[in-house]
């Protein structure tokens, strides 16, 4: 199918979005200095929990786009340019992880030897898997995996809107189906390297598959609402519907279930269990000013999306379901802070002002990244399976 000649391409402006972005994240990166010239562990600290919600927002898109790619079908032709933007974005962690590699012994006591060479356990581990060494090796790793899968998808992508070559198509849904399970496990891994250890003698075998549910949550929350500041736009007028936003809140439905079945069945498990190198950890996390923020989860990250996205209305209106995208991306930033925060400051509820300037220049800065991924094509990939059913109807040349 190709785009009609005569239709002339239309701007949906969000380019325009770029400036404030980079402004708020200069402004972030300049709080954040000056936390790290006021109190350096602290700083590197507060660092950690910003960055692991952004990369998981990217890495959840890269999984996500394969997901469709897989699959095919309507519900992922209108986000699969956000998607792919948001997924090659990912080597720019890389540089934001640098404050982590530089502070690695006061984020992790895996990483100080003064702690390790006084604690059997740890030195055990870190005959095998926990030295710093190790840990920035698999990070490379990491990163050459995820890097290497976005930008593959993407010249397949490329190739396929020149050519139309069936050949394309199947090598980049053959990628797809390969890079799902290389990113389930990298994703995995990454659980128990950048939050499992921060407490190291504690471990869990559903941790990793609910990060990586939580991921594919942050990543669709983020592009669904991204959809809902163009449901105005002239420029998507007759090719944004209710029925994409009702099948991409089906979607956020069912990841939200799933990541409220695995975080419970690990809590089932450990309360069962009552191993007591395991138990101190809920213990932890349920008392005082913790334990309002595991209430806050349960009812804001579950069941409160839970019920609104049952409801046919909230789904097919785009200012309802981005309210719902706004409260289940605010509740992915209290679950990662939840999860990496009391592994620093104990039983005692804390939260450094340094991690709002972090969290505002990682955004900031990865947002104008995003945007100039996608600036500059079409919004819809005219040239892509699915369009013609997605769309139905309407123009299709809408540049970003």
């Amino acid at each position: 199918m190709t785009a009609d000649p005569q239709i002339k391409p239309h701007s949906t402006g969000i380019a325009r979005g770029q400036m404030p972005a980079l402004i708020i994240g200069i402004i972030g990166v300049i709080g954040s200095i000056a936390g790290f010239v006021m109190d350096r562990p602290e700083f590197f600290r507060a660092w950690l929990a910003p960055f692991v919600f952004w990369f998981l927002v990217a890495a959840g898109a890269l999984a996500v786009l394969m997901l469709q790619y897989v699959t095919g079908g309507e519900w992922g032709v209108l986000i699969r340019r956000p998607l792919g933007a948001a997924a090659r974005t990912i080597p720019l962690f890389l540089l934001f992880g640098l404050p982590l590699v530089f502070g690695l012994e006061h984020v992790y006591i895996w990483a100080n030897h003064d702690i390790v060479a006084h604690d059997p356990l740890l030195q055990a581990k870190a005959k095998f898997w926990l030295t710093p060494q190790a840990w920035l090796i698999r990070a490379a790793i990491y990163f050459a995996l995820w890097s290497l899968w976005a930008w593959r998808i993407r010249l397949l992508s490329l190739d396929f809107a020149k050519t139309r070559s069936p050949y394309t198509e199947l090598t980049r849904r053959k990628w797809s189906a390969f890079g799902l399970p290389m990113i389930v496990l990298s994703l995995t891994l990454v659980s128990v390297d950048w939050v499992m250890s921060l407490e190291p003698k504690w471990y869990s075998s559903m941790f990793g598959i609910s990060f990586t549910v939580g991921a594919g949550l942050s990543a669709f929350a983020f592009v669904t609402f991204f959809l809902t500041l163009l449901a105005d736009n002239p420029a998507m007028d007759g090719i944004l519907k209710p029925m994409h936003f009702r099948d991409l809140g089906n979607l956020m439905l069912a990841f939200t279930m799933l990541w409220a079945y695995t975080n419970f069945s690990q809590f089932l498990l450990i309360w069962y269990g009552n191993i007591k190198e395991e138990t101190p950890y809920y213990l932890k996390r349920l008392h005082g000013g913790w334990g309002v923020m595991a209430a806050i989860l349960l009812v804001f990250h579950f069941f409160l999306p839970f019920f609104l996205l049952l409801m046919r209305n909230i789904k097919d209106r785009p200012k309802t379901i981005a309210i719902v995208t706004i409260i289940l991306m605010v509740m992915r930033f209290i679950d990662i802070y939840w999860l990496v925060a009391p592994a620093h400051y104990g039983e005692h509820f804390y939260f450094s002002w340094i991690t709002i300037f972090a969290f505002l220049g990682i955004g900031g800065l990865w947002l104008f990244a995003f945007i100039q991924q996608l600036k500059g094509q079409t919004i819809i990939p005219i040239h892509e399976t699915w369009v013609e059913e997605a769309i139905r109807e309407g123009a299709l040349t809408r540049h970003a």
